[in-house]
Formats: structure tokens, C-alpha cells, sequence
């Protein structure tokens, strides 16, 4: 499993992003959770306090909005998320377009076959900027 997330500031220039693989398989759905999870778990270590978390997912982004609960690994994961989140001051779930959602998808499969974090500042890997627009 691969995960990926890409942090954009408000003129959408790209502030940093991450890279994840995991030695472990997951349904999409719990994927995306966790890249998710992993993103807010970063915002939250670099000190922002406004986030939107768009994803191209929408039973997850929907799952966020209701605050769902319950018991399964799923809701779990979103308990994990409510919890990183309760320190920013405003989070919006936004559902958008697998193709407006292409960078986090394409460092999802950037990262290489070893199990490991990458996390990189403005610049991200040369074939993952191509999908940004500049390089």
C-alpha cells in the first residue's frame, strides 16, 4: 500500500508532501483513510491551524462530515483523525475529482518498494512535479 499527500498553501504552490509504503495490503477505502490520517498527523506536527483535506473518496469524505462512528478498522482510523484534527482551528472536508486529486495519487505510487516515509519541503520528486504543472 502506498500513500500520498500533498500539502498546497492557499495559492496552491506546494508547501510539502509525503510518500508512504507500507508492507501491507488495504481496500481503497481504508487507503485513503490512512493517507488521511498520515496528512493531518503532519499538518498537525508543523503547526497549521486551518486545513482542508480534499479527497477523491467520497464515502470517506462523507464519513468525515457526519463524524461517523463505530467499530470497525474504518471508524477506528476516523477516530484518529477526529483526534489530530481537534487542535486546528477550522478543517473542511472537501470531495473532488480523482483528477484534481493526481499528485497525492502519483506520490502514492512514487514511493519506492522499500517500507518507509519520504517527506519533502516545496520541491517535490521530479516525475511527481510534472503532474503539479511546473518542474
Amino acid at each position: 500500500m502506498g500513500v500520498g499527500v500533498v500539502c498546497r498553501g492557499s495559492n496552491g504552490e506546494v508547501v510539502w508532501g509525503l510518500a508512504e509504503h507500507r508492507g501491507e495490503e488495504m481496500e481503497p477505502k481504508l487507503a485513503e483513510t490512512m493517507a488521511i490520517l498520515e496528512g493531518v498527523k503532519e499538518a498537525r506536527s508543523r503547526g497549521h491551524t486551518n486545513i482542508i483535506i480534499e479527497s477523491d473518496c467520497r464515502p470517506v469524505i462523507d464519513a468525515l462530515k457526519k463524524k461517523e462512528q463505530g467499530q470497525s478498522d474504518f471508524h477506528l482510523i476516523l477516530d484518529d483523525i477526529f483526534y489530530f484534527c481537534s487542535v486546528f482551528n477550522s478543517v473542511i472536508w472537501s470531495f473532488v475529482s480523482q483528477k484534481l486529486n493526481s499528485v497525492s495519487h502519483e506520490l502514492a505510487h512514487f514511493s519506492s518498494s522499500e517500507i518507509g516515509r519520504q517527506v519533502w519541503d516545496c520541491l517535490l520528486p521530479e516525475q511527481v512535479m510534472s503532474v503539479v504543472g511546473y518542474s
